[in-house]
C-alpha cells in the first residue's frame, strides 16, 4: 500500500479530518500553495517607521514616484482613500474620509513642515455663500434697454474647486446705469483655502434663462461693477446643484467614471464627475438597512448593509439605479471588503461572501461551518486584494484564499494592511513599522495531511520527500493520533519507518524552510521506486 501526498491544499475546518479530501489539509500554516507543492511565506521587511503615534488602522502610501520608504499616511482609525480622478493633475490629490470631516490633501500640502503625513489637508467641501449679494445701481454705460437680472456669487477655492451659488437678488440696469454688488457673505472659516468669488447674472434666452459667468474676484474684496456686455460674457454657472457632501461621508471609492461614491448613513453618495467636492443631494439613493461599505466594481457599485446587499448600476451617477440583491448577508467587517475573483468579497456572519450584481454566494460554504466560521471572530477581520488573493488578518495572524479555494494561515500580525497599485506589494503596519509582505527570510511552514482511515491495522515500512532543497524539512506520522515517529529528512532518498507497531488511523506532517514536490509512505521499498 502507498499514500501519495501530491497536489496539496488548503485546509476546510468544517470536514472531519477523516472525510478530507485527498489533497486537503489539517494544518496549512505559513506555506505558499501558487507554485506547485509547498513552499514557504517568508516574512517580512521594515521599510519605514512613520513618526505619528498610535496604532497604525490604516495606512496608505503617498507620492507614487517616490521610494517606498518615503511618504507614508497613518490613521489610527478606519480611513478610506481615494487618489483624485482629475486630469492633468500633478500634485497626487487625494481624498479620504474617516478622519473627522471628508478631507482632500496634495502633495505640496501633505509633506510640508512635519513628518506626521499627511501633515495637512483641507476639508473636502466648498461651502456655499450664505447671504444674497446686495445689489445698487452706479453711473456707467449700460444695456440699451433697461432689464431686470438676477446675481449669484460662488466660492472658490485656491484649487479651483466652486461651490454652489450664493442665494438670488434681482436688480435693473439701464442705459444710464450698471448694476454694483456688496454685502458678500464673510469668508467661511477653517480648512476651506477660499480665496476668490466668482460672479453670475442671468441671461435670458429662447431656452430658458440661466446664469453667466461675469467676473471674478478676491475673496477679500467687497464690491463688484457689473459692466460686462452682453457680448463679452463668459461660462454659464456649473454649480447650481452642487451640494457639500455630508459630514459623515465614509466608505469612498473612486469609480472609472471619474466620480466618486461613499455613503452618510443609510444614503449612497455620489460626487460629480471629475469634482470630488461636490456631491447633489438629487443623486442620492436610500437603502432600508444601514451601509456598512460600498465598493467599486465594474461600472457598478456593489452596497453592503447590516441587512442584503444592493447593487448600483452608475456609469452616470445622475441617472443611477439600485437594486436590492436576494440574499440576506449582512456584511459584518468594513474593512474585510475587497474586490476578488470578479465580485466583492466580504466578511458575514456565516463566511466569506462574494457579490456580483447577479447574486451572492459563501466561498467558504464547504470550508467553513457557522461555529467555525465565528470563532474567528469576523466583525475584526481586515482585508486587502494582491496578486489574485484575499489576504485576511485576525486578532493574531490572518489567512489567504486563492481562487483555486485553498484557504490557508498565516501567523504574521498586523493591525493595517495596505497594496500599492503602482509598486504591486502588499505593505503591513506590524507595531511602529510599515513592512513589506513575503520579502525576508522563509518562515517555518507547517501542512499536516488529512487523517487516512486505513479500515484495518497496518504497517508502513519506508517514506520518501521530494523536493528543491533539504536545509530544513521534518517529517512526522502520527497513527491512532499519537505521534510515533520524527526524521529530519536531509535528501530525496527513501527512509526507513519504525516497526513492530499496526494501526488503522494515519496522519502526515511535513514542516520546514524548503519547497517540497510531493510525499509518499508505503509498505515496501519496491513500491517507491516508480513515484
Amino acid at each position: 500500500m502507498i499514500i501519495p501526498l501530491t497536489g496539496m491544499g488548503g485546509v476546510a475546518p468544517k470536514i472531519t479530518p477523516e472525510l478530507l479530501p485527498e489533497n486537503l489539509a489539517q494544518t496549512a500554516l505559513n506555506v505558499r500553495l501558487h507554485n506547485g507543492g509547498v513552499q514557504s511565506l517568508k516574512a517580512a521587511t521594515t521599510v519605514a517607521t512613520p513618526t505619528k503615534s498610535g496604532s497604525a488602522v490604516s495606512i496608505y502610501r503617498f507620492g507614487r514616484n517616490q521610494p517606498e520608504s518615503q511618504y507614508w499616511f497613518k490613521w489610527n482609525t478606519p480611513v478610506n482613500v481615494a487618489r483624485g480622478p482629475i486630469a492633468g493633475d500633478t500634485e497626487e490629490t487625494t481624498y479620504f474620509t474617516g478622519d473627522g470631516l471628508p478631507k482632500k490633501t496634495r502633495f505640496s500640502l501633505a509633506t510640508s513642515s512635519g513628518t506626521d503625513y499627511p501633515v495637512a489637508s483641507y476639508n473636502l467641501k466648498v461651502p456655499a455663500p450664505t447671504a444674497a449679494p446686495t445689489l445698487s445701481s452706479v453711473g456707467g454705460a449700460g444695456p440699451v434697454v433697461t432689464e431686470s437680472r438676477a446675481y449669484v456669487y460662488t466660492n472658490v477655492s485656491a484649487w479651483g474647486e466652486e461651490s454652489a451659488p450664493s442665494p438670488a437678488t434681482i436688480g435693473d440696469a439701464t442705459a444710464s446705469t450698471v448694476i454694483q454688488l456688496s454685502g458678500f457673505s464673510a469668508v467661511p472659516t477653517g480648512s476651506y483655502s477660499i480665496t476668490q468669488r466668482y460672479i453670475y447674472r442671468s441671461v435670458s434666452a429662447s431656452s430658458g434663462t440661466n446664469y453667466y459667468h461675469v467676473g471674478t474676484i478676491s475673496a477679500a474684496t467687497t464690491t463688484f461693477t457689473d459692466n460686462v456686455d452682453i457680448a463679452s460674457i463668459g461660462e454659464p454657472l456649473p454649480s447650481l446643484d452642487w451640494d457639500t457632501p455630508p459630514d459623515d461621508l465614509a466608505g469612498l471609492v473612486c469609480l472609472p467614471s471619474g466620480a466618486m461614491c461613499g455613503f452618510s448613513g443609510k444614503e449612497v453618495c455620489f460626487s460629480v464627475i471629475g469634482a470630488p467636492y461636490a456631491w447633489p443631494q438629487k443623486w442620492r439613493l436610500t437603502c432600508d438597512f444601514n451601509i456598512v461599505a460600498v465598493a467599486a466594481m465594474g461600472q457598478g457599485v456593489i452596497v453592503l448593509t447590516d441587512g442584503f446587499p444592493y447593487f448600483v448600476n452608475t456609469g452616470d451617477p445622475e441617472s443611477a439605479q439600485m437594486i436590492r440583491l436576494d440574499e440576506e448577508q449582512a456584511c459584518v467587517a468594513a474593512r474585510s471588503v475587497v474586490a476578488f475573483g470578479g465580485g466583492v468579497v466580504y466578511a458575514s456572519p456565516d463566511g466569506l461572501v462574494s457579490v456580483t450584481q447577479s447574486g451572492a454566494k459563501i466561498l467558504t460554504e464547504s470550508i467553513y461551518d457557522n461555529e467555525a466560521w465565528r470563532a474567528l471572530t469576523p466583525a475584526n477581520i481586515f482585508a486587502v486584494k494582491h496578486d489574485n488573493r484575499y489576504y485576511g488578518f485576525l486578532a493574531s495572524g490572518g489567512f489567504i484564499l486563492d481562487t483555486a479555494g485553498n484557504f490557508t494561515f498565516h501567523d504574521i500580525t498586523a493591525t493595517s494592511a495596505y497594496v500599492d497599485p503602482v509598486l504591486d506589494r502588499l505593505y503591513i503596519a506590524a507595531g511602529n513599522y510599515i513592512q513589506k509582505w513575503d520579502s525576508a527570510s522563509a518562515k517555518t511552514h507547517t501542512w499536516k495531511s488529512k487523517r487516512f482511515n486505513l479500515g484495518k491495522p497496518t504497517m508502513f515500512s519506508c517514506a520518501q520527500i521530494k523536493a528543491n532543497s533539504f536545509a530544513g524539512l521534518t517529517f512526522k506520522m502520527y497513527a491512532d493520533g499519537v505521534l510515533k515517529y520524527t526524521k529530519v529528512v536531509t535528501s530525496a532518498e527513501p527512509f526507513r519507518l519504525p516497526s513492530g507497531f499496526r494501526s488503522r488511523l494515519y496522519e502526515f506532517e511535513i514542516s520546514g524552510t524548503d519547497h517540497w514536490t510531493s510525499a509518499y509512505v508505503a509498505s515496501s521499498m519496491e513500491e517507491l521506486k516508480n513515484v
